[in-house]
């Protein structure tokens, strides 16, 4: 590295992560390979001068290339068949790019990029340019600045296109049931009142309720393709079913989606889908916090950690990983336990279990400057309504940066981006919260009176109190999932936290002074309990050189 002066410290930095939800033991490698990759290459390019808004939306792109993850192509496609994807970056300033619902673009978080960059520079007659832009009108500034807009199926994988038939089928199983429930409802209200007798099930006229019962019975037997409920699901599809519906991808290629979520219930629980892999075989050291669960991408066979917490999610029971800390040759403590026997969650079909992941990708990264940048990419949840935007294309609930005071002796700037159920974390603003409650180092505590404490126990307090224990979470009935990576950077060094109350959570991180990515398949107890960790990078001034003995 060219020896010279740069403002905020001489450390480059990269953090992606691959989501949050459950990843199978078998599956886990591949998500861990793509982490790598994504920060290998983005690290390259920090390397070399690129600002951390170049880092954050190289790592996002190759991520969204990625057919395992759910951004970009082979993302989970709308109950009309399409897909639409959510993407944002911020700079280091807390400007921002972002799309949403956005169809035909190979690479949305480019796209965001560019409207960041347009925002910058002003328009004529005094307009202000746009930071965010969504369906088709993000097309079309997608068109207008030079980016290719694809045909319509040319991001629809052939597992996406897998699971959209097999949850069209359960969509119409399910209205099918609920046409014959709401029958035999109406019959038992016709017994009890034989005035009240409608057209149709569920609409009754005043003058019917006035009237003699008529001699026709209305048929009920509704096909559930011409119900209201699922006309939008066999209307307006992008995708034609052929005579083969059933049939599966080949075995060798790249993902076997014939063991792909049976039910759409369980993806609508969990999230994504499976691609059978030989077991990981990944363990690592990093900076040893009391609640570590890291891992070294080419380091001894498989061990993790985890830690206990009394905040519950309710999900799939999990027996619990007993840790161990053991010294390290350079006397720092590692991390390691035996293998874990869990009960997973149902298999598939070749016995390999699901990936049930909420795929929101993202990354954070710190060039030699002392910039800080953040950015998510998502394709949302599966069988979505067209038009839904998700956290990732919104500031503040998917991604968050607080920048730097000018005031400020320690230079401190933080940056956050989550993954989970979008809509809790847009009720709750996850990625500002947490971003607010690690700058200060604060936590809610009792009367909602703010506390002095570290930026552990502050993500931890974030996820118990003020996601979890929101009074607009606990009055939902989805699920309150949640995965947050966060940065802070000081005049000391950078700093990574993490935390989840998932199952799992892949995460990969690299510095401009290591060979090669450290990455960690984060897993908990299990039961909800909340799983954190993280790494430090400090200055060189802060560094003490380790000498063998015998050298002195």
């Amino acid at each position: 590295m060219t020896p010279r002066h740069r403002e905020g410290g001489d450390i480059a930095a990269i953090f992606v992560h691959a989501g949050a939800g459950y990843h199978s033991v078998q599956n886990e490698r591949i998500h861990l390979e793509a982490c790598n990759e994504a920060a290998r290459v983005a690290m390259t390019l920090l390397r070399n001068g690129g600002s951390a808004v170049d880092a954050v939306e190289m790592a996002v792109a190759l991520m969204e290339d990625h057919e395992i993850t759910n951004a970009g192509y082979g993302s989970n496609l709308t109950v009309d068949g399409t897909v639409e994807c959510d993407a944002t970056v911020v700079d280091h300033l807390g400007r921002s790019g972002a799309v949403g619902a956005v169809s035909q673009i190979k690479n949305p978080i480019s796209l965001a990029r560019k409207i960041l960059d347009a925002s910058t520079k002003p328009l004529s007659l005094h307009r202000v340019p746009p930071n965010l832009l969504v369906g088709p009108g993000a097309s079309d500034f997608a068109y207008d600045n030079g980016m290719h807009v694809l045909p319509p199926d040319f991001l629809v994988s052939d597992a996406a296109k897998e699971r959209w038939r097999r949850w069209r089928q359960d969509l119409q199983a399910a209205d099918r049931q609920a046409m014959i429930e709401l029958e035999e409802r109406m019959e038992l209200e016709r017994q009890d009142n034989p005035y009240m007798i409608s057209d149709y099930p569920g609409i009754v006229r005043p003058t019917q309720v006035i009237s003699p019962p008529s001699s026709v019975e209305p048929n009920l037997a509704v096909d559930a393709a011409a119900s209201p409920n699922t006309a939008g699901v066999t209307r307006g599809t992008a995708i034609e079913d052929g005579a083969n519906t059933s049939r599966g991808i080949d075995q060798d290629q790249h993902i076997d989606s014939t063991v792909i979520q049976d039910h759409l219930h369980d993806f609508m629980e969990y999230g994504h889908y499976q691609m059978p892999q030989d077991d990981v075989d990944n363990s690592f050291s990093w900076e040893q916090r009391p609640s570590n669960i890291l891992r070294d991408s080419d380091g001894p066979s498989g061990h993790d950690g985890q830690l206990k917490s009394a905040a519950k999610l309710p999900v799939r029971p999990r027996h619990p990983e007993h840790a161990e800390i053991a010294p390290g040759e350079d006397g720092q403590s590692r991390i390691s336990s035996p293998t874990p026997h869990r009960t997973f969650p149902a298999q598939g079909q070749d016995g390999h279990e699901d990936d049930k992941i909420t795929d929101t990708v993202g990354a954070i990264a710190v060039d030699c400057y002392g910039n800080i940048a953040a950015a998510s990419s998502s394709g949302g949840i599966g069988m979505k309504h067209r038009g839904r935007v998700g956290p990732a294309a919104l500031v503040g609930i998917g991604t968050a940066v607080i920048p730097a005071d000018q005031d400020d002796a320690d230079r401190v700037s933080v940056a956050t981006v989550t993954s989970g159920t979008g809509e809790h974390m847009a009720t709750t603003m996850a990625a500002s919260t947490c971003a607010s409650r690690i700058y200060s180092s604060q936590r809610k505590g009792e009367g909602g009176m703010l506390e002095e404490v570290t930026e552990d126990e502050a993500i931890k307090a974030m996820i118990e109190k003020d996601f979890m224990d929101h009074v607009g979470v606990k009055n939902s009935h989805c699920q309150a999932a949640i995965g947050i990576m966060a940065v802070k950077k000081t005049k000391d060094g950078v700093f990574l936290f993490f935390g989840h109350n998932t199952d799992s959570f892949a995460l990969a991180s690299m510095s401009s002074e290591e060979r090669k990515p450290v990455c960690v398949m984060s897993r908990s107890n299990g039961n909800g309990s909340i799983a954190q960790g993280g790494r430090a990078y400090r200055h060189r001034r802060y560094r003490v050189r380790h000498f063998p003995a015998g050298d002195f």
